[in-house]
């Protein structure tokens, strides 16, 4: 009897889907999962850095919200190691209703008016550990619920709904704060949460080889960082990974709310618009990979993209024109969607079914280094001032990375 992937499959090749991975029902579900969740994740992360910098005028504690958001990546290989273990279905169901509901308990404070900043912290370090889980079962299910010549389609569709979500978010989170406040906010995270939990319940994952159950937690942990440091170009994607979010990814997590208050001289919504920009251009960027899951110069994408990338926030440090800013963002977004969904989908099509959760968690600690980053922007930014530090960020990325792929020639054919 066909599995629900085999017929799935044979709808696409009777259908000629255009983006492959939309023809596996249950990969629909996990997409509206994600794009619900990620909805209420965004308009978290512009009211938490907004309400932070209103509260408080303190560029260092707006970093220091970000470092509280991904200090929790640093759990990641130990997520990674669980997925592997139990059912990640259940997983994903469990870290949206642990999400919601600590969405619910701040509007709860709001209603009876006894929030204080460290609340704010808090909420953002129990959602911190809420992605690191999510992060590393989502895309371990992504992989698992095609056909392997689709996983480019799944995942680069992952990376389209989190940069529409991206776009929505910011846009919703900025503009609405103004108007509903912060309680009406994070009634509408809680919300989104809920909606993604839905969407999970019928999900159907396929079923894994049970593991050795002699075998410790501790020792598949171990087995899956052997597995990626004898893999050269494994672990080769996990470094650029963590370089990427120790010196591109703050400016969007730390130095934009900076920028757009004091350099651009605009509020909140400007904020969301700004942030709505970056959103744009990952949704073309991943959409542009998802239309070509199969073309032979990925690997020159990869680091065409990730060079383009700082060389875009080079520029955008001299603006001072909110139109201009706008539209480097866009072009930022463009490589951000074009880099990560190829790196996301060689780490993933490079690794066996039973080492993705593990592969996924070492990815999502690779995300750890934007805790140090989002920490160290905010320290520059308050001496410096933003400009100079997008400068500073930008110029090591590109010289630490191009002496990378210099040295690991096989990232250049994608393989």
């Amino acid at each position: 009897m066909a599995s629900s992937r085999d017929r799935a499959a044979d709808g696409h090749r009777r259908g000629k889907t255009f983006l492959p991975a939309l023809a596996y029902r249950q990969y629909r579900l996990l997409w509206l999962s994600g794009l619900s969740a990620w909805v209420g994740r965004w308009i978290e992360m512009v009211v938490s850095a907004w309400l932070v910098l209103e509260l408080t005028d303190s560029p260092f504690l707006v970093g220091l919200l970000g470092t509280c958001r991904f200090a929790s990546t640093l759990l990641g290989p130990f997520c990674g190691t669980v997925c592997d273990r139990i059912d990640r279905r259940l997983i994903l169901i469990s870290v949206q209703v642990a999400y919601g509901c600590s969405a619910l308990f701040m509007l709860a404070l709001f209603a009876a008016d006894c929030m204080a900043v460290w609340h704010l912290f808090v909420f953002t370090t129990i959602g911190g550990i809420c992605f690191t889980f999510d992060f590393a079962a989502r895309y371990s299910v992504a992989a698992g619920v095609v056909r392997e010549p689709h996983i480019i389609s799944s995942i680069s569709l992952l990376q389209v709904a989190n940069g529409v979500t991206s776009v929505a978010g910011p846009l919703i989170g900025g503009s609405l704060l103004e108007v509903i406040g912060a309680s009406g906010c994070f009634t509408l995270i809680a919300a989104g949460f809920a909606l993604s939990t839905l969407a999970l319940l019928p999900l159907k994952t396929p079923l894994r080889p049970a593991g050795n159950g002699r075998c410790s937690l501790w020792q598949e942990l171990l087995s899956g960082l052997r597995y990626i440091r004898d893999d050269r170009v494994l672990s080769s994607l996990l470094v650029i990974a963590a370089l990427v979010n120790l010196f591109i990814y703050p400016y969007v997590y730390t130095l934009m709310p900076i920028f757009a208050r004091d350099v651009l001289g605009t509020g909140s919504s400007g904020f969301g618009q700004l942030l709505a920009s970056v959103g744009m251009g990952a949704v073309l960027g991943s959409l542009a990979v998802g239309f070509s899951p199969r073309f032979a110069t990925r690997g020159t994408a990869l680091i065409g993209s990730l060079l383009a990338w700082p060389a875009i926030l080079l520029a955008l440090s001299f603006s001072r024109s909110f139109g201009l800013t706008m539209g480097l963002l866009i072009l930022a977004g463009l490589a951000q969607g074009i880099s990560m969904a190829l790196l996301q989908a060689l780490l993933l099509m490079r690794s066996s079914d039973e080492m993705r959760g593990r592969v996924s968690g070492a990815r999502a600690f690779a995300i750890s280094t934007l805790s140090l980053g989002t920490f160290l922007s905010g320290y520059e930014a308050s001496l410096w001032g933003v400009p100079l530090v997008l400068v500073v960020n930008s110029s090591v990325f590109i010289v630490i990375t191009a002496g990378m792929l210099l040295r690991v020639p096989e990232l250049a054919r994608g393989r």
